[in-house]
């Protein structure tokens, strides 16, 4: 009994902790998986909501551009990170021809 109370108790721990790794954004499910989208959620959903990403309309100017004004308006992210949401961008939400 003993070991299935501490199995239990461990198991509870690790989905909390979990929990807590990973806070929940809502609308992330917008957004498709891919390499650079838990830093775009990260960073981004700091001022805008996923849908209001998604909803973008890719026309005026390419991803890097948009992400670099955003940072350059205050959000905050390395370098790397800005290549690599640029790049997730340009791949999970494409340009739209005009």
């Amino acid at each position: 009994m003993r070991l299935f109370t501490g199995l239990a108790a461990g198991v509870l721990l690790m989905g909390f902790g979990a929990a807590l790794a990973q806070p929940a954004v809502p609308g992330a499910e917008l957004l498709p998986q891919g390499a650079g989208r838990d830093t775009t959620l990260r960073v981004c959903t700091g001022c805008h909501a996923p849908d209001v990403i998604v909803g973008r309309v890719q026309k005026s100017a390419p991803w890097p551009d948009v992400v670099q004004a955003m940072v350059d308006k205050g959000a905050e992210a390395t370098p790397e990170e800005v290549a690599l949401i640029a790049a997730y961008l340009k791949k999970a939400l494409p340009e739209t021809p005009a």
